[in-house]
């Protein structure tokens, strides 16, 4: 049986667009994931920083798509 939250957002945006997730991570595969980041194993894909100010243009790129990496907001 569907929620009331996805019932509501699909009513909103549209069936296919609503995805909901709920992360609970276990302290243990933190850790593994900060051990390969400081090992250099890990790094994450940033295609473009944007300042603040530019976070509806940031919005407008996503929902183009053709990303291939994390768009990242500066906020200092």
């Amino acid at each position: 049986m569907a929620s009331l939250d996805y019932i509501a957002a699909s009513a909103i945006h549209g069936r296919g667009r609503v995805r909901f997730f709920s992360g609970n991570p276990v302290q243990k595969h933190l850790d593994d994931l900060a051990r390969h980041v400081v090992e250099g194993k890990l790094r994450p894909v940033v295609h473009t920083v944007f300042p603040l100010e530019e976070t509806a243009t940031a919005h407008q790129e996503l929902e183009a798509g053709g990303v291939q990496g994390k768009y990242v907001v500066r906020v200092v």
